[in-house]
């Protein structure tokens, strides 16, 4: 449990990903955290560096969709990647060693 003024927050499921139109895929991730303001930020591989474009990704986390008694609220992070955008920049092509582009999705309380 946190202590006094800390903040838990952890994964609670598998992420799912569906392609909601022919531009664009959708990808969810479930968290428990404790009740605070909650917020998500999406990064390249590094974890530091923002896109070059606002046009590749939307990112947000929904209204709690539960709340426990024990003080934690259950919520999903959303992140909408725009294929159609994306595609032919750096962060799609395929890497030399075979691999695909890697983001990182980071949610986290205030």
């Amino acid at each position: 449990m946190p202590k006094y003024n800390e903040g838990l927050i952890s994964t609670t499921g598998n992420t799912m990903e569906q392609a909601t139109s022919k531009d664009t895929i959708v990808i969810s991730m479930p968290f428990n955290a404790s009740n605070r303001d909650i917020r998500a930020l999406v990064f390249e591989e590094d974890c530091i560096t923002p896109f070059d474009s606002d046009s590749y990704f939307t990112i947000g986390t929904t209204t709690p969709t539960s709340s426990a008694p024990d003080g934690f609220i259950q919520f999903n992070t959303t992140l909408e990647m725009n294929v159609t955008a994306i595609n032919g920049t750096k962060y799609w092509n395929t890497f030399t060693d075979g691999t695909r582009g890697r983001w990182v999705l980071q949610a986290y309380i205030l």
